[in-house]
């Protein structure tokens, strides 16, 4: 059996390996797997990481309100039947309902959100094959967000009646309604900001009762020890 140790990881790489490969080479980061080969990103640049870490966040805590499943960043891998193949979005939501899918080396099928950031490497790959891939795979809602300077771009896409993706367009206010995560909405303009908003003064916008409720419920709790 191929072992990690035998191949450079060099980001951006493509080696060939099997399935079975690949579940033992990809223990050590982010990698993904295709058409028999395997590619691992060994870094991602410190903005990449922030706003990684920033939408995750968000997700986390307002999935938390209202018990509405499990966010996952970099790591889960996401086995797609239809290719086949392997992927490990940056972020991605799987929904309480379908948490039985979540094995201890990856989740079977789609996860029900799921975001890629591009980067120079990924770019052509996640508005293309992968937006066929997702759509082919079912997944609800894709977001391949370009956070590159001077190439801001938010694409939301959704699946519609036919299991084809369309384009989500923003509200008046520029806001992306997801409802995957029902109630939640997205303003890009957070993530163009440098420092990147503060998860709990956002919350307080988008569903101020239940954080509120939320945090008095801590408040409590704390009290009573």
């Amino acid at each position: 059996m191929l072992q990690q140790k035998t191949l450079p990881l060099v980001r951006g790489v493509w080696y060939p390996m099997t399935w079975e490969e690949f579940l033992d080479w990809c223990d050590e980061g982010q990698s993904e797997w295709e058409d028999g080969k395997g590619i691992a990103y060994v870094s991602n640049d410190p903005r990449h990481i922030d706003c990684t870490e920033f939408l995750a966040d968000l997700f986390r805590r307002y999935a938390l309100l209202f018990d509405l499943g499990r966010v996952y960043t970099n790591q889960l891998l996401m086995r797609l039947p239809n290719r086949p193949s392997g992927r490990m979005p940056d972020i991605a939501f799987v929904r309480r309902e379908h948490l039985d899918r979540v094995g201890d080396r990856w989740l079977e099928g789609p996860c029900d959100l799921a975001v890629e950031y591009l980067s120079d490497e990924s770019a052509a790959r996640d508005t293309g094959a992968k937006l066929t891939e997702y759509e082919m795979a079912g997944l609800p809602e894709y977001l391949p967000i370009d956070i590159r300077p001077r190439r801001h771009r938010f694409l939301f896409y959704r699946l519609d009646a036919e299991d084809r993706y369309q384009q989500v367009l923003p509200d008046d206010r520029g806001r992306y309604h997801s409802t995957v995560l029902p109630g939640l909405w997205i303003d890009p303009e957070w993530l163009w900001q440098d420092p990147l908003p503060d998860v709990g003064r956002l919350l307080m916008e988008i569903a101020p009762e239940a954080y509120r409720t939320y945090l008095l419920s801590i408040l409590e709790r704390n009290g009573a020890r």
